[in-house]
């Protein structure tokens, strides 16, 4: 699951690097620790190397490879910043849905958002490997951290293409000073 995040996030900064400029910094960052506790992104919050308040959005990338393409997209901590309204946005112009309710929220506070969420950056994961619950409970139910987990499983990279894809579009949304205020309110 980390590596399929760091993945994404890579290959979200190659494409954004290769466009055009954006009005905003964006800024990538890879913690550690997440399993004891989420270490590194409460080390981050707590001593950050730029005020917190001048974020205007983050994004939590994690457990990737799970979902099949098309599958539609969940928003971990739905309902609980300012952010959903754009993603929401994000979501018809890139023509993907999202799935309804907030039954993802109860991963809320296994990922490393949380402790974002906690000095209240406006923080949320949005994914489609959240959006069927039983495949991810069954994920962390079965090979998830376990020595089964390794590379002679089928990994399933259809939702994980079509989600770095909408991870560029969201970032590109949320640096555009047009669409996209100081304050996502």
């Amino acid at each position: 699951d980390n590596a399929s995040g760091v993945a994404v996030l890579t290959e979200t900064a190659r494409r954004l690097v290769r466009g055009k400029p954006l009005d905003r910094d964006i800024y990538f960052l890879a913690t550690t620790a997440e399993e004891l506790g989420l270490l590194g992104a409460h080390a981050f919050a707590d001593n950050p190397p730029l005020p917190l308040k001048k974020i205007v959005a983050a994004f939590n990338i994690d457990t990737i490879a799970l979902a099949p393409a098309g599958s539609p997209l969940a928003i971990v901590g739905k309902g609980m910043t300012p952010l959903d309204r754009h993603i929401e946005a994000v979501a018809r112009r890139e023509k993907r849905k999202i799935v309804e309710g907030e039954a993802a929220n109860a991963y809320v506070r296994r990922q490393d958002g949380w402790a974002l969420l906690q000095h209240d950056v406006p923080t949320v994961m949005v994914s489609s490997a959240y959006s069927d619950i039983p495949r991810i409970e069954a994920f962390f139910e079965g090979p998830y951290h376990r020595p089964s987990d390794d590379l002679n499983r089928p990994i399933e990279l259809g939702g994980a293409v079509e989600d770095t894809l909408f991870h560029v579009a969201l970032a590109r949304w949320f640096a555009d000073t047009k669409k996209v205020r100081m304050s996502t309110k």
